[in-house]
């Protein structure tokens, strides 16, 4: 291929670039269109950012009348944040080592965006947990969404969060963060 000049190369570029890019697009749309999956902030359907995705991870998380924690209820750990990769099989077990039933709920992520990916980005039906009686543990295994970020999780029992005055909720909560 023989290039007149600099801008001769530019345009080409930009060309490969478009291509590229929609190539990129074709291949993420499938992720936008399966409901598991948003889109980015500029339009985009959604990316993996450090080309890492999928897997299987085993979780185990207990929840006590005043906090979650990561790891089994004799682990001793404070760690309310669970982080794994986006698209990863999870099996999840949540133990309730509290005096009072406590569920599991998980809060979408918005996604904006206006490339007709949804509006925001759930984890499935199935990642959440009913409230268990004190003293009992439930299992579910999920895959986590594709699109990467924080996605908060709460009980939502009364009395096990608040909302504070400037939005942020205080109680049992903690956060899935897909990578």
């Amino acid at each position: 291929m023989v290039f007149q000049s600099v801008d001769d190369v530019r345009a080409r570029m930009s060309v490969f670039a478009v291509v590229g890019g929609c190539l990129g697009f074709a291949a993420t749309s499938i992720h936008c269109s399966n409901g598991a999956a948003g889109g980015s902030p500029d339009g985009g359907c959604a990316t993996d950012q450090n080309g890492i995705q999928g897997g299987r991870d085993v979780f185990f998380l207990t929840v006590s009348d005043t906090a979650f924690a990561v790891g089994a209820a004799d682990s001793g750990s404070a760690q309310p944040n669970v982080t794994l990769e986006n698209s990863t099989t999870v099996t999840l077990t949540l133990t309730n080592v509290g005096s009072k039933p406590h569920d599991l709920v998980i809060v979408c992520q918005p996604t904006p965006n206006h490339s007709g990916c949804p509006t925001q980005s759930c984890f499935p039906a199935e990642a959440n947990i009913a409230a268990l009686q004190p003293g009992q543990s439930a299992t579910t295994t999920f895959v986590a969404p594709f699109k990467e970020g924080p996605y908060a999780f709460t009980s939502d029992l009364p009395g096990d969060t608040e909302t504070s005055p400037d939005g942020g909720v205080t109680g049992l909560v903690g956060e899935f963060l897909l990578m």
